[in-house]
């Protein structure tokens, strides 16, 4: 996890250094703004997705930055140690259906178990208005499939993924569009 919070450290460094703050983070999700209140960068640690098996349950986490706003890092990995390095991630995501992740980040994970991956903004926006997700992750020619969101339940990754793209587009148009606002609103109260 060294290398998450490393790259933590670098999304509060971009943008306007001297007037940036880290907001608290939001359900796991932190997020950096600028004094204008934009956001700068938004990241979470990676969470689990709903396994069958919990000896071989994947986790996704994400990383975001103005400095490149129509691509994330992916970074995935397993609860448990002891797999082979992991070579490809498939989101299969209904009705938009497979889409592969293959492109490795710049720069890796120090934690062995860990990788991280390029993935278009647009890829996670489809995933998350889709009416059910499955992952698929290749380690070691063996693949790996688990439950990210069904139409009756969703994984905390889901859930992080959700709250993070909440907060990235908070106040924008996509917010709507995605059917993320109010979402995550203060619950009522009389």
């Amino acid at each position: 996890m060294k290398w998450f919070f490393v790259a933590l450290a670098t999304v509060a460094l971009v943008g306007c250094a001297t007037s940036d703050k880290p907001a608290a983070p939001v359900e796991g999700v932190h997020v950096q703004k600028d004094a204008r209140g934009q956001v700068q960068g938004a990241a979470f640690a990676p969470v689990r997705l709903d396994c069958a098996n919990s000896l071989h349950c994947p986790t996704l986490g994400l990383l975001w930055s103005h400095g490149k706003p129509r691509q994330a890092v992916l970074t995935v990995g397993f609860t448990r140690p002891g797999h082979p390095p992991i070579e490809m991630v498939e989101l299969l995501a209904r009705p938009n259906g497979p889409m592969r992740v293959r492109t490795l980040a710049a720069e890796q994970p120090a934690q062995e178990g860990l990788v991280a991956f390029q993935v278009p903004m647009d890829t996670l926006e489809r995933v998350v208005v889709s009416h059910g997700v499955s992952v698929r992750v290749t380690a070691g020619g063996v693949v790996y499939e688990e439950n990210m969101a069904s139409g009756e339940h969703s994984s905390p990754a889901f859930n992080a993924l959700k709250r993070w793209m909440q907060q990235i587009y908070q106040g924008q148009e996509k917010e709507q569009s995605l059917g993320l606002r109010g979402v995550f609103a203060e619950p009522y109260q009389r």
